[in-house]
């Protein structure tokens, strides 16, 4: 049994060390600005409905940075305000881009240099959980829960100790039964 503990602790201790670098890295490359990534990889939250019905608010879009688009693709490109949005190339036009959110009707012309990466995939409902794993509390929290991970089951392999019990005096009768030393009378 305790065999078996010490594994699954070994196996815990692996997956909390790797759960805590990636949630380290995520804090790191958000913190840089921009999105939160790993190496061309990035999270995107999604905050509207403008995706739907493949993408909904608050779903984890999975971005990929270095890939080259194509009429197609789901793209997070820079709108006229500068922020984040995903749209869709629906073709090209006078050497622009023409892009369009599925779930909505207005189309518009970009440059490729307003492309930030290409979707390739999401995550349902994991956007709250990604912010929060980027941020110092996520990194506090799996550092926290770790420790509980891999240290309660070491406390629960320790056999309990039996309480002691004082010792008497003995008596010169008890001694010297010990000792061999039986009386004559």
């Amino acid at each position: 049994m305790k065999a078996v503990i010490r594994i699954i602790q070994a196996l815990l201790t692996a997956v909390w060390l790797a759960l805590l670098a990636v949630s380290v890295l995520l804090f790191i490359s958000a913190r840089d600005g921009g999105l939160a990534g790993i190496s061309d990889w990035r999270g995107y939250v999604v905050t509207d409905g403008s995706m739907a019905p493949e993408l909904k608010e608050g779903d984890l879009a999975v971005i990929h940075m270095g890939a080259v688009p194509k009429a197609g693709d789901a793209v997070l490109s820079k709108d006229s305000s500068d922020s984040l949005e995903l749209t869709r190339i629906i073709g090209t036009s006078e050497g622009q881009l023409i892009l369009k959110p599925d779930g909505l009707e207005e189309s518009r012309l970009a440059g490729a240099e307003e492309l930030e990466g290409v979707y390739a995939g999401y995550v349902p409902g994991f956007g709250e959980p990604f912010r929060f794993l980027c941020g110092i509390p996520g990194i506090i929290t799996v550092f926290a829960a770790g420790i509980m991970l891999i240290v309660l089951p070491g406390f629960m392999l320790r056999a309990p100790r039996a309480a002691k019990t004082p010792r008497r005096p003995e008596s010169r009768l008890q001694r010297s039964k010990q000792e061999g030393y039986t009386p004559r009378h």
